[in-house]
C-alpha cells in the first residue's frame, strides 16, 4: 500500500489570508517547536513551522541533517523533522519546502540550530477547512513525538457555486 504524501511545493508566490497566528507546539530539553503561521490560499494551505535547537539537540541536528557526501562513513546518518499533517479526514506525512536554509550558528562557544520548514496541503475548493493536525517529531535530537489540533481563526471557505432561481 502507498503512503499518501502532502507534496513538497512551495505556497503561491503573492495572496492568502493568515488563519492562524503563531502557537508553540512542543518545548524540551534546549529546544522548540513553533507553529509560526497558517496562511489559506485557493488551492490550499501553507504551514509555516519553525525549529530552534541548541547546545546538544542543535550539535545533533548539525550532524543528522549535514551533506551526505561520503558513501563510506558509516555514522553518515540523515534526519529532519517529521511532520504529518491531516485535514478533514486525511492525515499524511508532509514533504517540506524550505526557501532558505537551514540556518546554524555559533556564538559564544554555544551552538545554536534553527530551522524554518514550510509545507503545502492542497485542498478541495468545495469543502471547507476549519482546522488542521499537526504532528511532528525528531527522536534523533530528542523532540519527543506531539500532536496539535489547530482550529483556524475562520474557516477556509469553499469556493460558492452559484445559486439557481
Amino acid at each position: 500500500m502507498r503512503t499518501h504524501r502532502w507534496p513538497e511545493n512551495p505556497a503561491p508566490a503573492y495572496g492568502g489570508t493568515e488563519v492562524h497566528g503563531q502557537r508553540l507546539l512542543a518545548t524540551g530539553h534546549q529546544l522548540t517547536l513553533h507553529l509560526t503561521r497558517v496562511v489559506a490560499y485557493d488551492t490550499g494551505l501553507a504551514v509555516h513551522l519553525a525549529l530552534t535547537a541548541a547546545a546538544d539537540p542543535a550539535r545533533w541536528a548539525r550532524h543528522q541533517s549535514r551533506p551526505l557526501t561520503d558513501p563510506q562513513d558509516l555514522s553518515a546518518r540523515w534526519s529532519y523533522l517529521d511532520v504529518w499533517l491531516g485535514i478533514i479526514d486525511h492525515l499524511a506525512v508532509a514533504d517540506p519546502y524550505r526557501p532558505r536554509p537551514d540556518v546554524h550558528a555559533s556564538a559564544a562557544g554555544i551552538c545554536t540550530y534553527r530551522t524554518e520548514p514550510q509545507y503545502w496541503i492542497p485542498t478541495d475548493p468545495l469543502v471547507a477547512v476549519r482546522a488542521i493536525t499537526v504532528t511532528a517529531e525528531w527522536l534523533e535530537i530528542g523532540l519527543e513525538p506531539t500532536v496539535a489540533a489547530i482550529a483556524l481563526d475562520r474557516p477556509v471557505n469553499p469556493q460558492r457555486t452559484p445559486s439557481r432561481f
